[in-house]
């Protein structure tokens, strides 16, 4: 009897315990399955969300005393929960634009933002202006403009105009799609080592001749898009402007100023032989995604310094 009672016992502990571990193996199926539902969900969701700057233009010059209005379209209506916030030159915080869709006042289809010194003001030279597309459940999505500040009070024989550099990559924000920010849009037909779009910007000096001498600052990234965790290097090239003579020993430096704004690195360096500099380094792996900015400055005697700006996509990977 005794036996019997010992050998039902294990059968209802063996019983016990198959149900506990078929229980914990179906309850981590379902935990799986619906993370990757959720996942896609929010991918898809995110897909169809953008933000676009409609004016200023990308390249467009810009008066530094007096306020500057921005304004741009965006995939949000009346029906989502989104917001538009504006950075300029990466002065922290963001701040909120107003809405100004047909929908009403949460209605972000169309938005403005008023620059004033009560936040920032636009500098001489270069200027990088960003919106960013904040909706819930959490997605954001940003879009960006580099503008060139000048003294409107100048007469314009006195205004310096910036130097558009060739580039072997499509311009930013080159898109006229109302379905994506042009941060998203994939590479097309030039090669990933050559992708990236270099804006000059700066002053002459005249020499003996006098004649005037100009640096040109040409910007390529080795990969674009590069994946979060994956190493990356760029490289600044400075010539002669008149001559294409590379620049030996140009003064490089620069800032890598990482998607939304939230983190910046500096680096420096002389250009070889070649006029060229090479910065490397590795992408962080929990970084946010979106566009990378590179602003460079360079000088070299007998010139004057001259800045360039350049951009590279981040991925997921």
């Amino acid at each position: 009897m005794r036996k019997l009672n010992t050998s039902v016992k294990k059968n209802v502990l063996w019983l016990v315990t198959i149900s506990f571990i078929s229980l914990t193996l179906l309850i981590t199926n379902v935990n799986i399955v619906f993370g990757q539902v959720s996942g896609n969900l929010t991918s898809q969701a995110a897909a169809k969300e953008w933000i676009k700057i409609d004016t200023p233009s990308d390249g467009k010059q810009v008066p530094m005393d007096r306020d500057l209005l921005i304004s741009g379209s965006s995939s949000d209506d009346a029906s989502t929960d989104c917001g538009v916030s504006v950075i300029v030159n990466n002065v922290k915080p963001y701040h909120s634009a107003s809405a100004t869709g047909s929908g009403g006042l949460n209605d972000y289809s169309q938005w403005n933002f008023t620059l004033s010194s009560n936040y920032t003001q636009i500098k001489e030279g270069p200027n990088r202006i960003t919106a960013k597309l904040s909706c819930s459940p959490p997605i954001t999505k940003w879009y960006s403009v580099n503008v060139n500040g000048f003294q409107s009070s100048q007469s314009n024989e006195n205004i310096s105009v910036p130097t558009l550099t060739p580039s072997v990559l499509n311009p930013t924000n080159a898109s006229t799609a109302q379905n994506t920010s042009s941060k998203e849009l994939p590479p097309q037909t030039q090669t990933q080592s050559q992708q990236l779009l270099s804006t000059s910007s700066g002053n002459t000096t005249e020499s003996s001749s006098g004649k005037s001498k100009e640096l040109n600052v040409v910007i390529k990234a080795a990969k674009n898009p590069v994946p979060r965790g994956d190493d990356q290097n760029i490289t600044v090239t400075v010539t002669d402007l008149s001559s294409n003579e590379n620049i030996v020993g140009a003064a490089i430096t620069g800032k890598l100023l990482y998607p939304g704004g939230n983190y910046v690195k500096d680096f420096s360096g002389t250009t070889d032989t070649n006029g060229q500099f090479v910065n490397s380094w590795t992408i962080g792996k929990h970084g946010d995604v979106g566009e990378l900015t590179i602003e460079v400055q360079a000088s070299a005697p007998g010139y004057e310094s001259k800045s360039a700006t350049g951009q590279f996509q981040i991925s997921t990977g």
